[in-house]
C-alpha cells in the first residue's frame, strides 16, 4: 500500500535545488538536505559547485548555529562563483545566532600549576602560535615593563645598564622572548636570540631594520612603553599566558575569582579562515557570506628573524634583508595579512555577523605578500556591511596595497575599486599591533566608507591613503631630497587613489594608546574624494589630519569636538600637501592650524559652545553619524551623541 508518510520522509532527504544545509552534528555522507545536512563546509562546497552550472536563480548554503573548528582555511576560487547573473549565498541558518567559524583549538582540563599561586596549566596541541583567547578576548602574553633608561641600544641588541633589568640576561627561555616597543605611531617587535656580555642579543635583520627610519625602536617620537614578553617567569598578572614550545604546556593566570575550566579558552592555530581568491584570468565572483562570526586566528611571521618592523597602519619591512638605507626599503614594504582575504575577485558581499577574537581582519585587494593564494590586488565591488568588528590584533579592514602594482598597476585587472564599508561597528581593536586602525584604505578607486561607528581605538579612526605623496604624479620634493627616487621611479601619472567618500561616520575616542593621530587621517593625493557629514569626538588626536601629500580633498559639513586642532594640515615647502577645500565645518573651542599658503580654500567654518547652540544642520550631523538610528540597539557601548 502506498505510504504518503514514507514519500514525504524520502523527499525531505533530497535537497531542493539551490538549497544545501550544513550542521555541526551533520554527516558528510548525507544528502545536504534540511533533514540530512552535511557536516563540513568542504562537502557543501563540492555540492554547490556541481549545482552552479546553468543557474537560473541564487543558490543557498545554509549553515546551522554552533562553532565550526577548521583544520585548514576555507578556499573559494572561480569554481565557487555564481553564474548567469545569480549568486552563491553562504548564510547562517539562524541569523539571530549566526554561525561561528574558528581557527583555534579549545584548551580544557586545567589544573593548578606548581609554578606560582594563581597560575593554571593544561596540555596544548603541538603547533606554534602567538594568540590565545579568553572568553572571546585577547589574553596578554606574559610580559614585564622595562624602563628605557635601564637598557642602551648597541649594534647587536640592548645592553643592560641598570640592575633592574639584569634578571632578563639569565631568564629561562630568553631565546624565545621578544621586546615590544609602543612608540608614537609604530608598534615594534624584535625577537631575542640570547645574551652575551651584559647585552640582550636581538635577532637580525629585525634589529638593524628596527633602528632605521622614523619613530624607531630606540628613538621613538613618544615613548608609550617598552616591554619584554613571552617567558614563563614574566607570568605574574591576571589574563597573562605562556606556551612552552618544548612541552606544549599552556600556562594561564585567569582573572581573580575565575576558574579556567569555566571559561572559553581557545588557542589559535590557523592564520587565515577564509580565502576568496581567483586569478586575473579567472576571478571569483558573485559570492555572499552572511551572518558568520569569524574567530581565533594567529600570525606567526613576526616571530621570525624579520620581527615586526612597523612603518604605519599594517605596513612593515618584511623581507629577510638588512637595509643600510631606509628609503631603499620603502618601495618594498609588506602588509599584515587579513584572516579573511579577498583578491582577484568581484561582486563579493560580507553581511552581518562579526569578526571577534582574531589577529587580522579583512584584507581586501592587498599586495600579493598578504594573500595566501599568492595573487593579490584585483578586488572589485566588495562590500562589508552590518557587522561588528572588535578584538582584532591588527587592522579590522585593510583595503588596497602599498607596493607599485597597487598605485600604478602593470595590468589593469589589478585595479582595486568600488569597495564599500557600510553601517558597521568598530570598537576595542588592535591588541597585537596597537598602532593598527579600524579601517585603512590605501591605493584603490571609489572606496566608500559610510555610516560606521568607530569607537575606542588605540591610534587613528579611519586612515585613507599611503605613500606620503611620493608616488603621486611628479613625485615629491621631500622624497627627492631623501633619495627615494634612487630606488623607484618618479611617476608621471596619478595613482589609482581617487573618488573616495568617507561620510556620516561616528568617530569617538581615538588615540587611546598612541599619538600623532586623527579621527580621519589622510595621505597623498586623491582627486574627487569627499570627507563629509562626519562627527568626530575625542580628547586625543586631531579631528581631520591631512598629512603629507594630502591634496584635492573636499572636507565638508562635519562637526568636531576635540581638545586639539580640529583641522591639522601637514603643509611644508617640500611637501605636496594642499589644494584642499574645507567647507561648512563646525568645531568646539579647539583651533585649527593657522597657515593657509598652499592653495587651500576654507569657507563657512564655525564654532559652537554646546550642543544646544548648534544649528539644526549641525545637530543633524551629530545625530545621523554612525550606524543608522534603527541599528543602534546592537551597539556594545553607550556614548554621548547629543541631546536627542
Amino acid at each position: 500500500m502506498f505510504s504518503t508518510t514514507l514519500l514525504l520522509q524520502a523527499l525531505l532527504l533530497v535537497p531542493v535545488w539551490g538549497h544545501y544545509y550544513v550542521a555541526v552534528n551533520g554527516n558528510d555522507s548525507g544528502s545536504g538536505s534540511a533533514t540530512a545536512p552535511f557536516r563540513t563546509f568542504e562537502r557543501a562546497q563540492a555540492a554547490a559547485r556541481r549545482s552552479t552550472k546553468g543557474m537560473n536563480s541564487d543558490l543557498y548554503v545554509y549553515v546551522g548555529p554552533g562553532t565550526y573548528y577548521l583544520n585548514e582555511p576555507l578556499k573559494f576560487t572561480s569554481k565557487d562563483s555564481g553564474q548567469n547573473g545569480h549568486r552563491v549565498i553562504w548564510q547562517a541558518q539562524d541569523m539571530t545566532k549566526g554561525a561561528n567559524i574558528s581557527g583555534g583549538v579549545p584548551i580544557t582540563n586545567w589544573k593548578a600549576s606548581s609554578v606560582r599561586k594563581g597560575i593554571y596549566e593544561a596540555q596544548a596541541p603541538a603547533f606554534t602560535t602567538r594568540h590565545f583567547y579568553a572568553d572571546q578576548a585577547h589574553a596578554q602574553r606574559a610580559r614585564a615593563q622595562v624602563q628605557r633608561s635601564w637598557v642602551k641600544e648597541t649594534a647587536t641588541g640592548l645592553q643592560v645598564v641598570n640592575d633592574s633589568a639584569k634578571y632578563i640576561l639569565t631568564m629561562s627561555g630568553l631565546e624565545h622572548a621578544e621586546f615590544h616597543a609602543h612608540n608614537s605611531f609604530t608598534s615594534r617587535y624584535n625577537p631575542v636570540t640570547g645574551a652575551s656580555n651584559n647585552t640582550i642579543v636581538m635577532a637580525q635583520p629585525a634589529w638593524n631594520n628596527n633602528l632605521i627610519g622614523y619613530d624607531t625602536f630606540n628613538n621613538p617620537y613618544v615613548d608609550h612603553g617598552l616591554y619584554v614578553e613571552n617567558a614563563l617567569s614574566l607570568l605574574t598578572d591576571p589574563n597573562e599566558w605562556y606556551l612552552d614550545p618544548a612541552s606544549h604546556t599552556m600556562y594561564y593566570m585567569p582573572p581573580s575569582g575565575l576558574d579556567p575550566n569555566d571559561m572559553y579558552l581557545v588557542l589559535a592555530k590557523l592564520e587565515t579562515l577564509l580565502l576568496v581568491g581567483g586569478t586575473y584570468d579567472q576571478p571569483v565572483h558573485d559570492l555572499t557570506f552572511r551572518g558568520f562570526n569569524y574567530m581565533h586566528t594567529t600570525w606567526n611571521y613576526m616571530s621570525t628573524d624579520v620581527g615586526y618592523v612597523d612603518q604605519q597602519t599594517g605596513g612593515y619591512i618584511g623581507i629577510n634583508k638588512t637595509y643600510t638605507n631606509f628609503d631603499s626599503s620603502r618601495p618594498f614594504w609588506w602588509q599584515v595579512p587579513g584572516s579573511i582575504q579577498v583578491s582577484a575577485a568581484r561582486n563579493i558581499l560580507f553581511q552581518n555577523g562579526s569578526i571577534v577574537a582574531l589577529m587580522g581582519g579583512f584584507g581586501i585587494g592587498n599586495d600579493p605578500n598578504a594573500h595566501s593564494t599568492g595573487v593579490g590586488l584585483g578586488a572589485s565591488d566588495v562590500e562589508i556591511s552590518g557587522m561588528l568588528l572588535h578584538q582584532t590584533g591588527a587592522n579590522a579592514i585593510t583595503i588596497g596595497g602599498i607596493q607599485a602594482n597597487a598605485h600604478h598597476p602593470s595590468d589593469p585587472r589589478m585595479l582595486n575599486q568600488n569597495t564599500r564599508v557600510l553601517e558597521n561597528i568598530f570598537t576595542d581593536l588592535a591588541y597585537t599591533i596597537d598602532s593598527a586602525v579600524p579601517i585603512f584604505a590605501s591605493y584603490a578607486k571609489d572606496t566608500y566608507i559610510v555610516h560606521n561607528d568607530v569607537v575606542n581605538v588605540p591610534y587613528s579612526g579611519i586612515c585613507y591613503g599611503y605613500g606620503w605623496g611620493s608616488n603621486d604624479a611628479g613625485g615629491s620634493p621631500e622624497y627627492q631630497l631623501r633619495g627615494l627616487y634612487n630606488y623607484q621611479p618618479v611617476y608621471n601619472t596619478p595613482t589609482t587613489m581617487q573618488g573616495g567618500r568617507i561620510s556620516a561616520n561616528l568617530i569617538y575616542n581615538v588615540g587611546t594608546r598612541h599619538s600623532d593621530d586623527g579621527g580621519i587621517y589622510t595621505l597623498s593625493a586623491s582627486p574627487n574624494t569627499t570627507l563629509d557629514d562626519n562627527y568626530i569626538k575625542s580628547t586625543q588626536g586631531f579631528g581631520y589630519y591631512l598629512d603629507e601629500g594630502s591634496s584635492f580633498y573636499y572636507v565638508n559639513n562635519s562637526v568636531l569636538d576635540t581638545s586639539s586642532e580640529w583641522l591639522h594640515r601637514n603643509e611644508q615647502p617640500t611637501y605636496t600637501t594642499g589644494n584642499n577645500t574645507i567647507a561648512n565645518c563646525a568645531s568646539n573651542f579647539a583651533s585649527s592650524d593657522s597657515h593657509n599658503q598652499y592653495n587651500d580654500t576654507i569657507v563657512n567654518s564655525a564654532q559652537w559652545t554646546s550642543y544646544q547652540t548648534m544649528s539644526p544642520k549641525q545637530k543633524s550631523v551629530v545625530y545621523l553619524a554612525g550606524v543608522p538610528p534603527d541599528q543602534r540597539g546592537r551597539r556594545p557601548y553607550s556614548i554621548d551623541q547629543g541631546p536627542f
